[in-house]
């Protein structure tokens, strides 16, 4: 499971494929496309979709409408994935037509078409994430962890490998138990997030922390700054105090007024915990992830205590 990020554009417009492509790379997401049912019908063989995006206009042998009748091909010949029926005209017919053979949604061609593409494709990619991710067994979960974290280091594409570290994340914390219910790319008009991970731990150690926390994966060739600490922050403050944790994830590395900015703010209820490229390793190899994420929070704790008497004593 690298990231469920195949989406298949079924189009004959030139423009909008285009629009596509361009909306949809730069969030990550691997893009392919059909203009014809013939095209659409040969991609549809090809396991791996997590959604199909659906002209209801496009043209074929019968006229128009022809791609109405995509949407049953879908939930026969790629079931699970989610198809989504595009239309300039949503008649009431066609989309209780297009529900009715399997369609997880429908996007219309309006003023606010790109918002509510990026919107809805990640709904559907999230819910075929879940999906995925609880079906699969201990074994399965693991060489998945495996192969995204080969993939994330492979990965030329920026966007791409943010999907990818995102995936790597959420499969990383399936694995200790009680951080399985998770949401990812969460969004409103202020900011976007991530993760944010509730926390259901059995454990006496995690229990203790606050009932949510925050991911947020940067997938930058170049150390994290402070700027990112402090945006991090800010995302976790309010949030009627039920967020006092996060993980910073960075595989190019953090840079060292990272750790310096964390000690002057040692007073503060906010605990963020930084895991770079060695931790990631260690992550992705080590057993217990759980006891390896203890030892990383308490290396955050520990440190901040220092930083604590060291200004006191300043």
């Amino acid at each position: 499971m690298k990231g469920d990020a195949r989406i298949l554009i079924i189009d004959d417009d030139k423009a909008f494929l285009e629009l596509y492509d361009e909306v949809l790379s730069a969030d990550g997401y691997q893009v392919e496309t059909a203009t014809s049912r013939a095209q659409a019908l040969e991609r549809l063989d090809t396991p791996g979709f997590s959604v199909v995006l659906i002209d209801q206009k496009l043209q074929g042998p019968g006229g128009p409408d022809t791609g109405l009748d995509l949407v049953a091909e879908t939930a026969r010949r790629a079931p699970g994935a989610k198809a989504i029926l595009v239309t300039a005209f949503a008649s009431r017919e066609a989309i209780e037509r297009a529900f009715r053979e399997g369609a997880y949604d429908y996007l219309e061609k309006s003023a606010v078409f790109e918002a509510l593409l990026r919107v809805k494709v990640r709904n559907a990619v999230e819910a075929v994430r879940e999906r995925r991710m609880a079906s699969m067994d201990d074994d399965e979960t693991e060489r998945s962890i495996r192969s995204t974290w080969d993939a994330v280091r492979a990965e030329q594409d920026r966007n791409r490998k943010g999907l990818l570290l995102e995936h790597l994340t959420a499969l990383l914390l399936k694995t200790i138990p009680g951080f399985a219910r998770l949401g990812s790319r969460l969004s409103n008009e202020l900011e976007e997030l991530d993760l944010l991970v509730q926390n259901a731990s059995p454990d006496p150690f995690w229990q203790k922390e606050s009932p949510y926390f925050l991911v947020e994966c940067k997938n930058w060739s170049k150390h994290v700054g402070t700027k990112e600490l402090r945006d991090l922050w800010g995302k976790m403050d309010g949030r009627y105090d039920r967020c006092r944790l996060a993980l910073l994830v960075a595989p190019g590395g953090i840079a060292e007024t990272v750790h310096q900015l964390q000690l002057q703010n040692a007073k503060q209820s906010k605990l963020v915990v930084l895991i770079g490229p060695g931790d990631l390793d260690w992550l992705v190899a080590g057993p217990d992830r759980s006891a390896i994420l203890k030892e990383l929070h308490q290396r955050a704790v520990s440190a901040a205590s220092s930083g604590g008497d060291m200004e006191s004593s300043l």
